[in-house]
């Protein structure tokens, strides 16, 4: 049984920053772009070297010199105790409520069907970067998104699904980490969402995982995405655990 600590460990290893520096156990990263995962702090393994109001205060410090806001990952599996009320006290807001779900590939198979072709790599095309990369959150951070890429290396699933006429309709990252692929990225065209473009890419990364003998798939959505939340049940993803981001004013 997958517990939450398991889940934050893959998660945190699937999205690897552009600058990592170990804090008493705690990971500060630094990747610049638009996402919260690759420029916050990590705060699963809290040491004992260092107290609370030391571990802040030099998170605090590391975000300051790269002239960024300070923000930490809170999930369940947080530590020390008592980080997030503490934070709160601080007066960081909350950002990012996140839903962690979990699904057995073969469970996915046997849900969903594929209603537009799809295609999976372990390299990207120059489509499929064009579709993820200028037409997403990253559009205005391209180079951070192929850096990240690229420190992922062959771990990276590259899928696309096409339309009759052969144009990219939605693209989707698959991340490896030992025997769980990661769902990330997805990206439909506006006009087609709700019409099978999700369920056609997430049937081929579960076919993809159980070729590999990969035993489960996670994925990450966020609260307000109710669309997407959807989707994934559908699909039988089940919710694992929640977690959210503090952000400094």
């Amino acid at each position: 049984m997958t517990t939450p600590h398991e889940l934050e460990d893959a998660v945190i290893d699937a999205w690897p920053p552009a600058e990592y520096v170990d804090l008493d156990g705690w990971g500060l990263r630094a990747s610049g772009g638009p996402t919260k995962r690759g420029n916050s702090v990590a705060t699963l393994n809290a040491g004992k070297a260092l107290s609370l109001d030391e571990r802040i205060a030099g998170a605090e410090a590391f975000y300051r010199e790269r002239g960024q806001p300070a923000i930490f990952q809170v999930g369940p599996a947080a530590t020390p105790a008592g980080l997030d009320a503490e934070l709160a006290a601080r007066g960081y807001r909350v950002v990012g409520e996140t839903f962690a779900a979990i699904a057995d590939p073969s469970e996915v198979v046997a849900r969903v069907s594929r209603t537009y072709e799809t295609s999976l790599a372990t390299s990207a095309s120059d489509a499929w970067l064009s579709h993820a990369g200028h037409t997403s959150r990253f559009r205005d951070a391209y180079e951070v998104f192929t850096a990240t890429l690229a420190r992922l290396g062959t771990r990276c699933r590259f899928v696309s699904a096409r339309s009759a006429r052969g144009a990219i309709v939605g693209t989707c990252l698959g991340i490896a980490s030992e025997d769980r692929l990661g769902i990330y990225a997805m990206l439909v065209v506006p006009e087609l969402r709700r019409r099978g473009v999700g369920k056609s890419i997430l049937r081929a990364l579960a076919e993809s995982a159980l070729s590999e003998r990969m035993r489960e798939l996670y994925l990450l959505v966020e609260e307000d995405n109710s669309v997407a939340r959807a989707l994934y049940a559908q699909a039988g993803f089940q919710e694992l655990f929640r977690y959210h981001y503090r952000i400094s004013e």
